[in-house]
């Protein structure tokens, strides 16, 4: 009798753990359910990566600064510009053409980028085109005086701290004057390391120090020097070595409009190299 109590026993409880085991795998998916959906969207956003972007718009500057020289070269600490920009994509990959005109000294750039940026990394190849006066369209595009080749590549970490690299690797006055190297190509190089940290949801705080690693006559230049009853930059005598030519303090927002971003950027640069002080003003589009 004990027998058959003990059979009847341990049958109910099979019947209870299949009965059970059924209801778990209908309720709470298998590991391998569970990836599916992951599965599923890691190739989507392959798929998203994959297809064609674009972006347009527009930047009002009180002053273009770059590596922290105002582009006129003659010391403004006020020259408007208009800078217009498109950028065609295909995935991580993209195209950008990019144009400034500065309104006081007539400065005008146009920079073709090829370019490649994926999770924080940022390779890019530009060429620039710059000239006062003309626009390329009016003046020899193919002058090779006035055209630089320049590789870039930098990394952002946590979404916060930049490291930025960028050397020239063409330009009509980037060689070597005087020691051991020189009539040697110098390869100007510039590296900056910026730091954002956002402020509540107010703005976003901008800290950057950049410095040219070595001489380079391309992009670094002295002091303002008197030249014909007009003060410049002076290119005739480059600063040796290293030299720190930027620090800045910027505050920026960004104002969604409909389809449009409109950025706003308040700021403060220090030029130690050429003893400038910029106060700058950017706003502008982009959608």
């Amino acid at each position: 009798m004990t027998r058959k109590i003990t059979l009847l026993l341990a049958t109910i409880a099979l019947a209870v753990s299949a009965q059970a085991s059924t209801f778990n795998s209908k309720t709470q998916p298998t590991p391998e359910a569970t990836l599916l959906p992951e599965a599923d969207a890691s190739f989507e956003a392959a798929e998203e990566e994959g297809l064609f972007w674009w972006e347009a718009g527009a930047k009002l500057t009180s002053n273009y600064l770059w590596r922290g020289y105002d582009q006129s070269y003659y010391g403004n600490v006020f020259d408007p510009a208009i800078q217009p920009s498109v950028t065609l994509g295909l995935g991580a990959f993209y195209i950008d053409l990019w144009y400034n005109f500065s309104t006081i000294s007539t400065y005008q750039e146009l920079d073709l980028t090829f370019g490649f940026d994926y999770k924080g990394l940022s390779v890019t190849v530009y060429d620039v085109w710059c000239d006062y006066g003309k626009a390329f369209w009016q003046n020899d595009f193919l002058d090779d005086q006035n055209h630089s080749l320049t590789a870039t590549i930098e990394y952002t970490f946590f979404d916060r701290l930049r490291l930025h690299w960028g050397t020239t690797f063409l330009h009509a006055a980037d060689w070597l004057t005087e020691g051991k190297r020189a009539g040697k190509r110098a390869f100007s190089s510039y590296f900056e390391i910026s730091y954002r940290q956002p402020i509540k949801e107010l703005f976003d705080i901008n800290i950057t120090a950049g410095a040219s690693p070595w001489t380079a006559p391309f992009w670094c230049a002295g002091p303002r020097i008197m030249v014909d009853g007009a003060y410049e930059l002076d290119f005739d005598n480059i600063p040796k070595g290293f030299n720190v030519t930027n620090l800045s303090v910027v505050l920026s927002r960004e104002f969604e409009v409909g389809a449009a971003t409109i950025p706003v950027e308040v700021g403060y640069t220090y030029n130690p190299t050429s003893r400038r002080h910029y106060a700058i003003i950017n706003t502008g589009f982009a959608f």
